[in-house]
């Protein structure tokens, strides 16, 4: 399975101030149907009067969005998104998230802590200090979409093609940045809280399912783990107050999962990354009342039916709870009345493992 990452907005506070929305998006497409789902792809751009090498999702009229959107609707696809409004994270705003996080980087240190990942984690914790606030806002939304994307995946594949969970690749669309610049987010920010929050929260799994697959790729064990992951892996349960491991206990190797398979391209060589652009830009557009309805109205079907609608929108700091107004929010119900539910149909009437 690929995973193509691409974010749609600036990121930033518009201004004269109003409501904006930035996301990023994740579409995960079973490595089975990739290449029919990219042949049929090219056919549909080259009935389009723009054919260009790449043509982004913010040129799209309403007709060519809504095919886009029926396409993968025929494929097994399945899409994560993490959206937040732009306009109600100023910079004291997510200064103040951010000084918190790095803060919390190293909070937790104690003398009983083996002294080893200690002075690692004091630079982590100054590096996320120091992020530009509009690169540590997008940077933090990407750590939300993948933990997400881990999450919800692995649920919902491991019920229809479990043998896709076992090669997981991540394509990130690097836009004008550099390689290094890229590799230095992921490793400043995305990785150590994706570990962080791995070991607070482990993956929710369904118990007659096949994790083989898995498992023999991205998981270890007692037995299994070398001694600096196995160590590393007991301080993260003792800082997070986690209960002895058992027997049968199967850990996450996060870097294995995050880095062994990940590249940061440029949109114009990856269909895939096109596709992810373009559904970026169809749901920031509909967002932000840019998109009318008829070119937005099936995204829905590319989702996993949350119990509470609105799931895929984050605010940080104070307010966070405050419910979505306006347009955003009729284009949140649109969404979830056509949302496809985690359950595959052979165990609707067994079990619901919690989304």
């Amino acid at each position: 399975m690929r995973i193509y990452i691409d974010e749609a907005g600036l990121f930033v506070p518009p201004n004269p101030p109003h409501s904006l929305f930035s996301l990023v998006l994740a579409l995960m497409i079973p490595s089975g149907i990739e290449k029919d789902l990219f042949y049929e792809f090219l056919r549909l751009r080259d009935t389009w009067p723009n054919q260009d090498v790449e043509i982004k999702g913010s040129s799209l009229d309403e007709s060519q969005a809504a095919r886009v959107i029926s396409l993968l609707l025929r494929y097994d696809t399945l899409v994560q998104f993490i959206a937040l409004d732009a306009n109600a994270h100023p910079d004291p705003v997510v200064e103040d998230f951010k000084n918190r996080q790095a803060d919390g980087v190293t909070a937790n240190i104690t003398r009983e802590h083996h002294p080893g990942p200690i002075p690692h984690l004091h630079q982590l914790g100054e590096a996320v200090r120091a992020m530009p606030n509009q690169l540590f806002l997008q940077s933090f939304a990407t750590w939300e979409l993948v933990i997400r994307t881990i999450r919800k995946g692995t649920l919902y594949f491991v019920q229809r093609q479990p043998q896709e969970l076992g090669d997981i690749g991540w394509v990130i669309d690097r836009k004008d940045r550099t390689i290094t610049a890229m590799e230095e987010t992921w490793s400043t920010l995305i990785l150590p809280l994706s570990e962080s929050a791995f070991a607070r929260e482990p993956l929710t799994c369904i118990a007659e399912e096949d994790y083989s697959h898995f498992d023999a790729r991205y998981g270890f064990t007692e037995t299994t783990a070398d001694p600096e992951m196995l160590r590393h892996s007991r301080w993260l349960s003792s800082v997070y107050g986690r209960p002895p491991k058992t027997r049968d206990w199967v850990g996450i190797d996060a870097k294995r999962l995050l880095t062994e398979q990940r590249t940061f391209q440029d949109s114009r060589d990856s269909l895939g990354l096109q596709l992810s652009d373009m559904l970026a830009a169809i749901l920031r557009r509909a967002l932000n009342d840019r998109l009318q309805l008829p070119g937005w109205k099936d995204f829905g079907g590319l989702l996993v039916r949350h119990r509470q609608p609105g799931t895929g929108f984050i605010q940080l700091g104070p307010g966070g709870d405050i419910p979505m107004l306006g347009h955003a929010r009729d284009v949140c119900k649109v969404l979830d009345a056509s949302a496809k539910g985690m359950i595959a149909e052979r165990n609707r009437n067994v079990r619901t493992p919690p989304t």
